[in-house]
Protein backbone atom coordinates (compact mmCIF):
# COMPACT_ATOMS: atom_id res chain seq x y z
CA UNK A 1 0.00 0.00 0.00
CA UNK A 2 1.38 3.86 -0.95
CA UNK A 3 1.68 6.20 2.19
CA UNK A 4 3.28 9.54 1.71
CA UNK A 5 2.44 12.58 3.66
CA UNK A 6 2.20 14.57 0.19
CA UNK A 7 -1.08 14.52 -1.75
CA UNK A 8 0.49 15.45 -4.70
CA UNK A 9 3.59 12.35 -4.77
CA UNK A 10 0.54 10.28 -3.98
CA UNK A 11 -1.60 11.58 -6.94
CA UNK A 12 1.02 10.44 -9.47
CA UNK A 13 2.23 7.16 -7.80
CA UNK A 14 -1.28 6.13 -8.86
CA UNK A 15 -0.76 7.18 -12.25
CA UNK A 16 0.87 3.54 -13.23
CA UNK A 17 -1.34 1.31 -15.15
CA UNK A 18 -3.12 -1.58 -13.70
CA UNK A 19 -0.80 -4.80 -11.95
CA UNK A 20 -2.10 -7.32 -14.62
CA UNK A 21 -2.34 -5.04 -17.41
CA UNK A 22 -1.04 -6.08 -20.88
CA UNK A 23 0.86 -2.97 -20.88
CA UNK A 24 2.74 -4.01 -18.31
CA UNK A 25 3.51 -7.88 -19.44
CA UNK A 26 2.71 -7.86 -23.08
CA UNK A 27 6.91 -7.40 -24.16
CA UNK A 28 8.33 -9.67 -21.91
CA UNK A 29 5.95 -12.04 -22.47
CA UNK A 30 6.49 -11.81 -26.25
CA UNK A 31 10.26 -10.74 -26.39
CA UNK A 32 11.20 -13.91 -23.74
CA UNK A 33 9.75 -16.76 -25.42
CA UNK A 34 11.17 -15.63 -28.88
CA UNK A 35 14.63 -15.27 -27.17
CA UNK A 36 14.66 -18.82 -25.72
CA UNK A 37 12.92 -20.38 -29.12
CA UNK A 38 15.67 -18.45 -30.87
CA UNK A 39 18.52 -20.21 -29.21
CA UNK A 40 16.48 -23.65 -29.15
CA UNK A 41 16.32 -23.60 -32.88
CA UNK A 42 19.87 -22.21 -33.55
CA UNK A 43 18.68 -19.74 -35.92
CA UNK A 44 20.42 -16.72 -34.71
CA UNK A 45 22.86 -16.02 -37.34
CA UNK A 46 20.48 -17.16 -40.42
CA UNK A 47 17.68 -14.35 -38.55
CA UNK A 48 20.34 -11.75 -38.36
CA UNK A 49 21.53 -12.38 -41.95
CA UNK A 50 17.70 -12.26 -43.41
CA UNK A 51 16.90 -8.80 -41.44
CA UNK A 52 20.94 -7.11 -42.09
CA UNK A 53 20.04 -7.64 -45.91
CA UNK A 54 16.34 -6.66 -46.24
CA UNK A 55 16.65 -3.12 -44.15
CA UNK A 56 19.94 -1.64 -45.81
CA UNK A 57 16.27 -1.16 -49.02
CA UNK A 58 15.47 1.65 -46.21
CA UNK A 59 18.69 3.36 -46.48
CA UNK A 60 21.32 3.48 -44.00
CA UNK A 61 20.32 7.42 -42.74
CA UNK A 62 17.30 5.94 -41.34
CA UNK A 63 18.61 3.04 -39.28
CA UNK A 64 21.82 5.55 -38.40
CA UNK A 65 19.35 8.15 -37.31
CA UNK A 66 17.16 5.51 -35.13
CA UNK A 67 20.24 3.80 -33.64
CA UNK A 68 21.35 7.22 -32.30
CA UNK A 69 17.79 7.93 -30.53
CA UNK A 70 18.84 5.42 -28.22
CA UNK A 71 22.38 6.03 -27.36
CA UNK A 72 23.00 6.55 -23.89
CA UNK A 73 25.15 10.15 -24.19
CA UNK A 74 21.04 11.40 -26.16
CA UNK A 75 18.95 9.90 -24.35
CA UNK A 76 19.42 11.69 -21.11
CA UNK A 77 17.50 14.63 -23.01
CA UNK A 78 14.11 13.28 -23.08
CA UNK A 79 13.77 13.15 -19.18
CA UNK A 80 14.05 16.94 -19.29
CA UNK A 81 10.77 18.18 -20.06
CA UNK A 82 9.59 16.39 -17.18
CA UNK A 83 11.57 18.63 -14.68
CA UNK A 84 9.02 20.62 -12.41
CA UNK A 85 6.61 18.74 -14.44
CA UNK A 86 6.45 14.57 -13.33
CA UNK A 87 8.26 13.93 -10.06
CA UNK A 88 7.24 10.94 -10.70
CA UNK A 89 8.45 9.98 -13.98
CA UNK A 90 11.97 12.01 -13.40
CA UNK A 91 12.41 9.33 -10.47
CA UNK A 92 11.54 6.42 -12.17
CA UNK A 93 13.88 7.19 -14.82
CA UNK A 94 16.89 7.77 -12.45
CA UNK A 95 16.32 4.54 -11.00
CA UNK A 96 15.58 2.87 -14.18
CA UNK A 97 18.71 4.76 -15.54
CA UNK A 98 20.76 2.67 -12.56
CA UNK A 99 19.00 -0.46 -12.54
CA UNK A 100 19.74 -0.19 -16.51
CA UNK A 101 23.52 0.11 -16.12
CA UNK A 102 23.43 -2.74 -13.82
CA UNK A 103 21.60 -4.76 -16.01
CA UNK A 104 23.49 -4.02 -18.93
CA UNK A 105 27.62 -4.13 -17.53
CA UNK A 106 26.36 -7.28 -15.90
CA UNK A 107 25.30 -9.13 -18.67
CA UNK A 108 28.03 -8.12 -21.09
CA UNK A 109 31.00 -8.96 -18.02
CA UNK A 110 29.25 -11.96 -17.85
CA UNK A 111 28.58 -13.47 -21.52
CA UNK A 112 31.63 -11.38 -23.50
CA UNK A 113 29.86 -12.29 -26.42
CA UNK A 114 31.37 -11.43 -30.29
CA UNK A 115 29.45 -9.00 -32.33
CA UNK A 116 28.86 -9.70 -35.75
CA UNK A 117 31.81 -8.28 -37.43
CA UNK A 118 34.16 -10.31 -34.78
CA UNK A 119 32.28 -13.84 -36.30
CA UNK A 120 31.27 -13.55 -40.24
CA UNK A 121 33.33 -12.20 -42.92
CA UNK A 122 32.76 -8.86 -43.40
CA UNK A 123 31.55 -8.79 -46.85
CA UNK A 124 28.63 -11.30 -45.66
CA UNK A 125 26.64 -8.98 -44.42
CA UNK A 126 25.90 -5.14 -44.38
CA UNK A 127 27.84 -2.89 -41.85
CA UNK A 128 27.16 0.86 -41.03
CA UNK A 129 29.77 2.54 -38.98
CA UNK A 130 32.80 1.11 -37.09
CA UNK A 131 33.07 -2.64 -36.77
CA UNK A 132 32.48 -3.04 -33.55
CA UNK A 133 34.05 -6.22 -32.02
CA UNK A 134 33.08 -7.19 -27.88
CA UNK A 135 30.55 -7.18 -25.53
CA UNK A 136 27.17 -8.09 -27.99
CA UNK A 137 24.71 -10.05 -25.14
CA UNK A 138 22.54 -7.76 -24.50
CA UNK A 139 21.92 -4.87 -26.27
CA UNK A 140 22.91 -1.51 -24.93
CA UNK A 141 20.91 1.14 -27.13
CA UNK A 142 17.77 -1.78 -27.37
CA UNK A 143 17.75 -2.18 -23.15
CA UNK A 144 17.80 1.96 -23.29
CA UNK A 145 14.42 2.29 -25.59
CA UNK A 146 12.94 -0.20 -24.35
CA UNK A 147 13.68 1.48 -20.62
CA UNK A 148 12.54 4.45 -21.88
CA UNK A 149 8.77 3.41 -24.03
CA UNK A 150 8.29 0.82 -20.65
CA UNK A 151 8.12 4.12 -18.56
CA UNK A 152 6.08 5.79 -21.43
CA UNK A 153 4.08 2.68 -21.38
CA UNK A 154 3.40 2.17 -18.16
CA UNK A 155 2.20 4.80 -17.34
CA UNK A 156 -2.37 6.29 -18.14
CA UNK A 157 -1.45 7.94 -21.33
CA UNK A 158 -3.31 7.88 -24.67
CA UNK A 159 -3.14 4.71 -26.50
CA UNK A 160 -1.47 6.37 -29.84
CA UNK A 161 1.66 8.07 -27.34
CA UNK A 162 1.80 4.10 -26.35
CA UNK A 163 1.81 2.45 -29.64
CA UNK A 164 4.52 5.17 -31.19
CA UNK A 165 6.63 4.59 -27.99
CA UNK A 166 6.24 0.50 -28.61
CA UNK A 167 7.27 1.07 -32.40
CA UNK A 168 10.25 3.57 -32.06
CA UNK A 169 11.74 0.73 -29.55
CA UNK A 170 11.54 -1.86 -32.14
CA UNK A 171 12.65 -0.02 -34.92
CA UNK A 172 15.39 0.81 -32.69
CA UNK A 173 16.41 -2.72 -32.22
CA UNK A 174 15.87 -3.48 -35.31
CA UNK A 175 18.35 -0.64 -36.10
CA UNK A 176 21.11 -2.20 -34.43
CA UNK A 177 20.68 -5.48 -36.15
CA UNK A 178 20.74 -3.45 -39.70
CA UNK A 179 23.76 -1.75 -38.52
CA UNK A 180 25.51 -4.89 -38.48
CA UNK A 181 26.25 -4.85 -34.67
CA UNK A 182 24.08 -7.08 -32.98
CA UNK A 183 22.88 -10.33 -33.00
CA UNK A 184 18.43 -10.68 -33.08
CA UNK A 185 19.64 -12.62 -29.30
CA UNK A 186 21.11 -9.26 -28.04
CA UNK A 187 17.89 -7.32 -29.30
CA UNK A 188 15.39 -9.85 -27.36
CA UNK A 189 17.25 -10.02 -24.66
CA UNK A 190 17.39 -6.48 -24.25
CA UNK A 191 14.51 -5.75 -24.90
CA UNK A 192 13.14 -7.86 -22.16
CA UNK A 193 15.39 -6.87 -19.74
CA UNK A 194 14.42 -3.33 -20.71
CA UNK A 195 11.12 -3.49 -20.26
CA UNK A 196 11.41 -5.30 -16.59
CA UNK A 197 13.87 -2.32 -15.24
CA UNK A 198 10.95 -0.24 -15.91
CA UNK A 199 8.57 -2.42 -14.41
CA UNK A 200 11.36 -2.50 -11.34
CA UNK A 201 11.76 1.57 -11.42
CA UNK A 202 8.00 2.18 -11.32
CA UNK A 203 7.49 -0.79 -8.60
CA UNK A 204 10.47 1.37 -6.83
CA UNK A 205 9.23 4.59 -6.95
CA UNK A 206 5.97 3.48 -5.31
CA UNK A 207 7.75 2.16 -2.44
CA UNK A 208 10.05 4.03 -1.95
CA UNK A 209 9.24 7.93 -3.49
CA UNK A 210 11.66 9.99 -1.63
CA UNK A 211 13.16 11.06 -5.15
CA UNK A 212 9.86 12.50 -6.04
CA UNK A 213 10.50 15.48 -2.99
CA UNK A 214 11.68 18.82 -4.54
CA UNK A 215 15.05 18.89 -3.20
CA UNK A 216 15.95 15.26 -4.88
CA UNK A 217 14.20 16.54 -7.98
CA UNK A 218 16.28 19.74 -7.67
CA UNK A 219 19.21 17.44 -7.61
CA UNK A 220 17.95 15.75 -10.33
CA UNK A 221 17.57 18.55 -12.49
CA UNK A 222 20.86 20.01 -11.62
CA UNK A 223 22.48 16.97 -12.88
CA UNK A 224 20.73 16.12 -15.85
CA UNK A 225 20.20 19.43 -17.45
CA UNK A 226 24.07 19.96 -17.93
CA UNK A 227 24.59 15.70 -18.20
CA UNK A 228 22.32 16.23 -21.36
CA UNK A 229 24.47 19.18 -22.81
CA UNK A 230 27.61 17.56 -22.39
CA UNK A 231 26.19 14.15 -24.28
CA UNK A 232 25.52 16.28 -27.29
CA UNK A 233 28.88 17.94 -27.37
CA UNK A 234 30.32 14.72 -26.72
CA UNK A 235 28.32 12.95 -29.45
CA UNK A 236 29.45 15.84 -31.44
CA UNK A 237 33.14 16.15 -30.76
CA UNK A 238 34.50 12.16 -30.80
CA UNK A 239 31.51 9.86 -32.23
CA UNK A 240 30.27 11.73 -35.30
CA UNK A 241 31.54 8.67 -37.39
CA UNK A 242 29.32 6.05 -35.59
CA UNK A 243 26.27 8.65 -36.38
CA UNK A 244 27.45 10.52 -39.28
CA UNK A 245 24.78 13.06 -40.76
CA UNK A 246 23.17 12.92 -37.60
CA UNK A 247 24.16 16.48 -36.25
CA UNK A 248 20.50 18.60 -37.06
CA UNK A 249 19.06 15.94 -35.29
CA UNK A 250 21.43 15.82 -32.08
CA UNK A 251 21.12 19.70 -32.24
CA UNK A 252 17.36 19.78 -32.87
CA UNK A 253 16.62 17.09 -30.31
CA UNK A 254 18.69 19.24 -27.23
CA UNK A 255 16.85 22.55 -28.32
CA UNK A 256 13.73 20.98 -28.11
CA UNK A 257 14.12 19.41 -25.07
CA UNK A 258 15.63 22.42 -23.19
CA UNK A 259 12.93 24.64 -24.52
CA UNK A 260 10.46 22.51 -23.17
CA UNK A 261 12.11 22.44 -19.82
CA UNK A 262 12.39 26.03 -18.93
CA UNK A 263 8.91 26.82 -17.40
CA UNK A 264 9.09 23.13 -15.13
CA UNK A 265 12.50 23.88 -14.18
CA UNK A 266 11.62 27.93 -13.69
CA UNK A 267 8.95 26.53 -11.47
CA UNK A 268 10.90 24.24 -9.45
CA UNK A 269 13.33 26.28 -8.58
CA UNK A 270 11.14 29.31 -7.87
CA UNK A 271 9.04 27.26 -5.20
CA UNK A 272 9.54 27.92 -1.46
CA UNK A 273 9.72 24.32 -0.25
Amino acid sequence: MITTTDPAIESHLLNAVPLKSAWRWGVPAFALPALLLLLALGDNVPLFYFINRITPHAGDSLWIHLSLLADGLLIIMFVLPFLGRRPDVVWQYVLATLLGGIFVQSMKESFSALRPPAVLLQDSFHLIGPALQNNAFPSGHTTAIFILAGLVCLHQVPLWIKISALLIAVLVGLSRIAMGVHWPQDVLAAATGGWLVAISAVWLSQAWPIGMHIRAQRAFALILTPLAIWGVWKLWQDLNHVYPGTDWLKVSLLVFCLAWSVSGQKRLFSSGH
